[in-house]
């Protein structure tokens, strides 16, 4: 599984998210079932940009090998929506400063 971080800027307004405001940057981290990165790039892309967000900056990128090695409770449930439906991503709800 293909593991991405970076950050993205907020293009919509989530008027369901309150945390989120219109321009701010978040972190992010991205599951990915296919690699290798350099050919998910353009899915990727689309994927943020579907969800809202774009001015998007890959700060790492790596492969989990192990589930177990996924220790965060919200990243455990990202890497199972992603072994079941491609991507999922978690973003940060507080903006990068």
């Amino acid at each position: 599984m293909l593991i991405i971080n970076g950050t993205a800027e907020l293009m919509l307004d989530k008027q369901d998210e309150q945390e989120f405001i219109k321009g701010t940057r978040h972190e992010f981290n991205m599951f990915s079932r296919e690699m290798p990165f350099e050919q998910q790039l353009t899915q990727i892309e689309e994927y943020l940009v579907a969800r809202g967000w774009d001015n998007i900056e890959v700060l790492n990128n790596g492969i989990v090998v192990n589930a177990e090695d996924v220790t965060h409770s919200v990243l455990q449930q990202a890497y199972e929506k992603a072994e079941k439906e491609g991507f999922a991503v978690t973003v940060n709800n507080q903006p990068v400063s």
